[in-house]
């Protein structure tokens, strides 16, 4: 799950095209498509406004504001901001955003900043790729992807009254209202919500519905919080079996996640008791991957065998073998069940066209560069550094010749 690795940098698509015939054109293309994001975020409400405002409690109007561990009393004075449609949303031609989720030097924080509430999913023209790949996992691994515990249940229906109010009305060319769920204009799927009357399990029907893996933690009697049901259906590193009921250090210090006892545990903690109904926050990461499944990551080993790491893995001998992949992720709390409920949508991209975009090439090599012995091991750098280095070398000096250099690179990053 890795929710401990760094924004500016879990669990973790395509973005660009590579077919630039030379960096002249790279650049224009890329400042382009910047200006034309930008201008998309600002549209979409980049600015953090949106088009309906949630009332600041008072502490004395907070039912929960000197809850017990474990204990939660439902709120019903919080509802969700209802999302704007998504201007100009196509299934076939919006484009991922082109989340590059690296500063020039490595730090490890959560990287949290806030989410806005009509951002809460970002669909795009990879919906039916996700879609697919999520229902031939699950076709063959079945139940290891995905439950929800008992404890659960509420919350995961409580997530899919959320998704029944978001979604038709965000993606209203591809979701509909049919008064007890949700119909899926694009593929003809129906799913009914009401508890008891679909023989599948509430969260795997939420993961059918949007590009993420969702999870839902849940705070028990001594403070900690525990995952107690989930779809993780595209994880790439990680296996949902073995992270399930576990509380969330558990869950970092299973994946040897680097300076968590150190940097991150006490402070993730806090945050996950302190997070309210009205403050949900968003975070990236990215990792590099040295085969091109999205799934689960090849490379590291086979999925159905006990060993995988990348202390398996052969080391890449190529570029064509390296991927970018990034992860968004998204935390908020339920306001009726109180739990917290954490989404993870992956980013998935050929290094050879990541390097062609303006900057990135000197960027992320100063990134790898900065990465201490504890990231480097956990990330695999040593299978693909003989590799990724001299490749990225060569993407910076032809940029450099075109006078694009690391002291040029915008303050501003398309996060």
């Amino acid at each position: 799950m890795a929710v401990a690795m760094e924004l500016a940098g879990s669990p973790v698509v395509s973005f660009l095209s590579s077919n630039y015939k030379t960096l002249e054109i790279a650049v224009i293309i890329g400042s382009v498509a910047f200006a034309i994001r930008s201008l998309i975020l600002r549209r979409e409400g980049k600015s953090g406004k949106t088009n309906k405002k949630v009332s600041t409690k008072s502490a004395s109007s907070d039912p929960n504001k000197n809850r017990k561990p474990g204990q939660w009393i439902p709120d019903h004075s919080f509802v969700t901001p209802s999302p704007k449609p998504y201007k100009d949303w196509d299934i076939e031609k919006t484009k991922p955003l082109p989340y590059r989720a690296f500063k020039s030097k490595y730090s490890v924080t959560m990287g949290i900043r806030s989410m806005e509430w009509d951002r809460w999913f970002e669909l795009d023209n990879q919906w039916h790729k996700f879609h697919n790949a999520k229902l031939q996992r699950v076709e063959e691994r079945g139940t290891e992807l995905y439950e929800t515990s008992p404890e659960a249940k509420d919350a995961a229906y409580e997530l899919l009254d959320e998704f029944k109010r978001y979604l038709p009305k965000r993606y209203p060319t591809l979701f509909k209202d049919n008064g007890v769920g949700l119909d899926n204009i694009v593929t003809g799927e129906s799913f009914d919500f009401r508890e008891g009357h679909s023989s599948e399990d509430p969260m795997l029907i939420a993961a059918k519905l949007v590009q993420d893996d969702l999870a839902i933690m849940m705070e028990g009697s001594d403070g900690h919080y525990y995952l107690k049901g989930g779809a993780i259906i595209l994880p790439g590193f990680w296996r949902f079996r073995e992270k399930y009921q576990m509380p969330l250090n558990k869950i970092h210090t299973s994946g040897d996640v680097p300076k968590y006892e150190t940097h991150l545990k006490s402070g993730m903690e806090k945050f996950f008791t302190r997070l309210t109904c009205d403050k949900p926050v968003v975070r990236n990461n990215y990792f590099i991957q040295t085969d091109s499944n999205l799934g689960w990551s090849s490379s590291i080993g086979d999925e159905n065998t006990e060993n995988v790491g990348w202390n398996t893995a052969t080391p890449a001998t190529t570029a064509d073998q390296l991927h970018f992949r990034s992860e968004r992720q998204s935390l908020r709390r339920l306001p009726k069940s109180g739990a917290i409920i954490f989404t993870v949508r992956t980013y998935f991209t050929p290094l050879t066209e990541l390097a062609e975009e303006p900057y990135i090439p000197a960027r992320l090599l100063s990134a790898i560069k900065s990465w201490s012995e504890d990231v480097q091991e956990y990330r695999g750098l040593s299978k693909f550094k003989d590799v990724i280095t001299p490749f990225l070398e060569q993407k910076v000096k032809e940029q450099e010749a075109q006078g694009i250099t690391l002291e040029g690179d915008p303050d501003a990053f398309p996060y």
